[in-house]
């Protein structure tokens, strides 16, 4: 099987899965199957099963219990999507800018191989970028893209849009993102790159991007200060 096979064959699952979650073939709070069970049904790999309920677990519609199972989670809050950070910067009076503290490559250990759909130790792409508005920090994220799609990239990418870079230079264009948004407490690395206080709460951004075929485009974790009245997420691919 290719792999653009066996990720069409992860995301038919996922969406089958979605579907009968909808429509209360499994209801809030209910066990799923077993991935074993799963393979059988769908006549697929353990692998493909687990892509298929990370991502719903991703999405906040899946939790896995260790040592008990697969569980239909009680749905979340959802935020409405209507601005890019840049676009919410600028209409706010302010200049967005970013800076790249760290561009590197690493060996791709648990679970970001699995985020990424690569091997073990392959390499990796990693980003570490800050975002401003007039010079005052709001945003660091890490970003991942695997070495396999974009040989180089943490040594050629400098500034501008990733995404309009990625298209540009390795004709990799992102389809569609997957999000996951939670309230945390600043930590030290939030403390540094943010200039908030430990303990200070803001809201980490987890984001999965994929191409037209769902193969991984790239992984990033970000963090947002929380003193700011609100934030916007939009994905214009």
């Amino acid at each position: 099987m290719t792999k653009r096979a066996g990720n069409s064959l992860y995301f038919n699952i996922k969406e089958k899965l979605l579907k009968q979650i909808q429509s209360g073939v499994y209801s809030v709070g209910e066990k799923l199957p077993t991935e074993a069970d799963l393979c059988e049904i769908y006549s697929a790999s353990r692998t493909t099963i687990r892509l298929a309920l990370s991502e719903l677990e991703v999405q906040g519609i899946l939790e896995r219990i260790q040592g008990k199972g697969t569980f239909v989670k009680r749905k979340e809050l959802q935020l409405v999507q209507t601005r890019s950070f840049t676009e919410d910067v600028l209409m706010s009076g302010r200049e967005p800018t970013h800076r790249i503290i760290e561009a590197k490559v690493i060996p791709a250990e648990v679970p970001l191989n699995e985020f990424l759909h690569v091997p073990i130790n392959a390499p990796v792409n990693q980003l570490l970028r800050v975002r401003y508005a007039d010079n005052e920090p709001l945003l660091y994220e890490r970003t991942y893209v695997a070495w396999s799609l974009a040989p180089g990239l943490a040594n050629d990418y400098s500034e501008g849009s990733l995404f309009s870079f990625l298209e540009a230079k390795y004709n990799l264009k992102a389809h569609r993102s997957v999000e996951e948004l939670k309230p945390i407490l600043a930590d030290k690395t939030a403390k540094k790159y943010l200039g908030v206080k430990e303990g200070s709460p803001c809201l980490q951004v987890k984001t999965f991007t994929y191409l037209e075929d769902n193969t991984p485009l790239e992984y990033s974790f970000g963090v947002f200060r929380g003193d700011f009245p609100s934030y916007t997420i939009e994905r214009h691919f």
